[in-house]
């Protein structure tokens, strides 16, 4: 086995950098030897690499971040690698590129911050033109130090990356969108004081979500516009998409998705034509991220399905959505695009700058090492990164590329999987995405006791993860259930997996990876005449995740399964699944005793059959979740709301209408004080909602009609609630439509 023993309100103010935070950016010339400078003088970039690789390979495993001369040469060859010579030699025929790449490479710490971006701009002269066009315009300031994080954060957001390589900068037009522009307003920005409070803490792979992308994003005269004209408190900047009202179609009727729709405005900024025009999500989560960076606070646009949003950064870990996010796909990240794995990832890895600084140059040691021809060397050193940063996914890849390349057996492989797997807890999906490769090459050969006990592994790592309908095991060709599901021969071993992952996400979580276990395994098993495997499953799932009690009898049975089937329904309900929800209300009809009785009004239309869903914003111990699906019928069923301010119910019709009828709300027998003040809302993509109706004193029997032509594909409830907040429950929750 591998040695795995290595193994608030007040306006934005930009404070000055520190000492030690200027003397850090402005130190670093190292002169190279001799014979390097004058290779690097001739812009001979492949003697230079050639000759980098045969000295640090005299003594290829001695290397060490602590030798300060080897580190910066190993440094410099890093550079090279990613950049790579023929680049490099092109760059340098320009004698402005020429100056830069002499002065760049002779301080250790500005380089270090350009290869600790998360994504360096690979076999492309993007990162280093822009840094190279920056220095030449600003390095001889004398404040230019405290600078080259804004810098580097450029460089590595217009230039893409190895794991996504896609130069920006060649096909964006510069009068547009000009990464030497956005330095100079960010700089100018930050000296008048005008930025978010930690602007000069920031380091640059948080700069990629201050300057805004080059593509899929609005132009320089946008972020101008935006900082002429918002001026809030810095954490607040989540709201700043309101500025603009919702609006589609236009005053001259034009519909949004149409050719049209701005013409009258084209001489303004879309900044400017949204907050005065408006427009819908899109551009309404635009303008709040571009006002929110504008300002310096960090910021991401986000795709939805049917739905734009964005989110901004109060601090370290501290994403908050706007507009719906912030989870969905991510236009601008580091690791992977779907939030909220990618920011968890991202703040995981990068949340101690020393100890990401020292993984940093553990790795471009290692890379050095390998150069070298010192396998096992660059090994142990990867694992040194690794230790400084365990979740990194690209030095774990790198790891797990030389760990076969050097024969490790599926045996030792699985060994090193299972004592690393549990530093993943909270960040499960990373995890996924981390041991992909290695699973392909351990697994297969390994027995069909030890694939179950790491899926079991796997799914206990998931279910501590903050959970989100944007991240889905059931989802994907083929999705981790089915990769999994794939890997065992018999139905014994399927029944046994499916009660695994079952139990781990009922003990832990908020039900929502629950909820999509329990959807594939009705999509899958129950539609495909295994329902026999589900059954199997669940019942072994609900009798290991429940409670010891001490009693066997078939009454004990029976309430293990009722409160079992419970957690089910909630699970469904948050992981938004329609076909779970319906088969296991269907199974669970066996322990609905409600008996609420039936509305005593009616409504013009027909009744929404309860084909569809409908979720809530809590329970508590008083619910029975198997009377959820009868609140959508006339006989009525019932939830029990916990104690909260807002207590909130949104059905969603299986297909949705284009002509609401209205909406009858019937109170839960017995404490209908509780419920007073309401309010209805519709929606037709699950994120813009719509006044309805609302009312201050609630009657028995609330009846709503709609007006002709009212569009609903979600129906929502909500309640306001005094003081600390009050339980609520209803019986009925019935749409009709024309």
């Amino acid at each position: 086995m591998l040695p795995l023993g290595m193994a608030a309100l007040a306006l934005p103010l930009c404070g000055a950098p520190t000492a030690s935070q200027a003397s850090a950016a402005s130190s670093g010339r190292v002169a190279l030897p001799p014979a390097a400078d004058a290779l690097l003088k001739a812009g001979d970039y492949a003697g230079l690499q050639r000759m980098l690789v045969q000295e640090l390979g005299k003594d290829a495993a001695a290397l060490s971040p602590d030798q300060a001369q080897a580190l910066h040469l190993a440094t410099v060859l890093e550079v090279i690698r990613v950049t790579s010579p023929e680049v490099m030699a092109e760059m340098h025929k320009n004698p402005k590129h020429a100056k830069f790449l002499q002065a760049f490479l002779q301080d250790q710490p500005w380089m270090e911050l350009y290869l600790g971006a998360g994504l360096v701009p690979f076999k492309t002269d993007v990162g280093l033109a822009i840094l190279s066009d920056i220095w030449n315009k600003d390095g001889s300031s004398s404040d230019f130090g405290k600078y080259k994080s804004l810098a580097c954060g450029l460089a590595s957001v217009w230039g893409g990356g190895e794991t996504a390589p896609s130069p920006r900068l060649q096909s964006m037009p510069r009068t547009q969108h000009n990464p030497l522009w956005r330095y100079e307003f960010f700089k100018k920005q930050a000296k008048a004081g005008k930025l978010y409070p930690g602007f000069y803490n920031l380091r640059p792979w948080e700069i990629r979500f201050l300057v805004a992308i080059p593509q899929q994003d609005w132009n320089d005269q946008s972020l101008a516009w935006c900082a002429e004209n918002f001026n809030m408190p810095w954490n607040r900047y989540n709201g700043a998409c309101w500025a603009g009202p919702y609006t589609d179609p236009s005053a001259f009727g034009d519909g949004i998705q149409g050719p049209y729709f701005y013409v009258p405005w084209g001489d303004e900024s879309e900044a400017e034509r949204t907050k005065k025009n408006g427009g819908v999500c899109g551009g309404l989560s635009h303008l709040g991220a571009f006002a929110a960076m504008s300002r310096g606070v960090p910021a991401y646009t986000v795709g939805q399905p049917g739905h734009c949003a964005y989110a901004i950064r109060l601090g370290r870990g501290k994403w908050i959505g706007g507009f719906g996010g912030p989870d969905g796909g991510m236009h601008n990240s580091i690791f992977g695009n779907q939030a909220p794995t990618s920011y968890l990832l991202m703040e995981n890895v990068f949340a101690d700058d020393a100890k990401a600084d020292a993984g940093y140059r553990h790795a471009v040691v290692a890379r050095a090492q390998e150069a070298a021809g010192d396998r096992k060397a660059a090994i142990a050193s990867w694992q040194k990164a690794l230790a400084q940063v365990p979740l990194h996914p690209h030095f774990r890849a790198e790891l797990h590329r030389l760990m076969q390349l050097d024969g490790a057996t599926p045996e030792q492989m699985y060994d090193y999987a299972i004592e690393v797997l549990p530093k993943y807890r909270g960040n499960g999906f990373a995890a996924c995405d981390a041991f992909a490769e290695l699973e392909k090459a351990m697994l297969p050969k390994l027995s069909e006791e030890k694939r179950l006990a790491w899926f079991d592994k796997v799914h206990s790592c998931i279910a501590s993860t903050p959970s989100s309908w944007a991240v889905k095991m059931s989802e994907g060709k083929p999705s981790l259930l089915q990769r999994q599901m794939d890997l065992l021969q018999s139905d014994d071993a399927k029944a046994k997996l499916l009660a695994s992952i079952f139990a781990n996400h009922m003990r832990e979580g908020d039900g929502t990876n629950f909820g999509q276990a329990l959807e594939w395994g009705v999509k899958e098993l129950v539609g495909k005449d295994k329902a026999d495997v589900f059954a199997t499953a669940f019942a072994e799932a609900a009798a290991s995740s429940a409670p010891a009690t001490g009693g066997a009898d078939a009454e004990e049975k029976n309430k293990k399964m009722r409160e079992a089937y419970r957690k089910a329904i909630v699970a469904a309900e948050a992981a938004r699944s329609i076909p779970a929800f319906q088969a296991l209300s269907q199974a669970a009809e066996k322990f609905n005793t409600v008996k609420e009785g039936a509305v005593t009004t009616t409504l013009p239309g027909t009744l929404e059959p309860p084909t569809g869903m409908i979720r809530f914003s809590s329970t508590c111990g008083y619910d029975t979740a198997e009377a959820h699906r009868d609140i959508l019928t006339p006989q009525g069923g019932k939830v029990h709301w916990d104690k909260e301010k807002n207590p909130t119910a949104i059905a969603e019709l299986k297909e949705g209408t284009d002509n609401l009828s209205g909406v009858i709300v019937r109170k839960a027998n017995g404490n209908e004080w509780r419920m007073k003040k309401a309010k209805l809302f519709t929606s037709s993509d699950g994120a813009t909602w719509f006044p309805l109706a609302e009312t201050n004193d609630m009657p028995k029997e609330w009846v709503v009609e709609a007006k002709p032509g009212t569009k609903a594909k979600w129906v929502r409830l909500e309640f306001a609630n005094e003081g600390n907040g009050e339980f609520a429950h209803i019986s009925h929750f019935l749409i009709y439509k024309r």
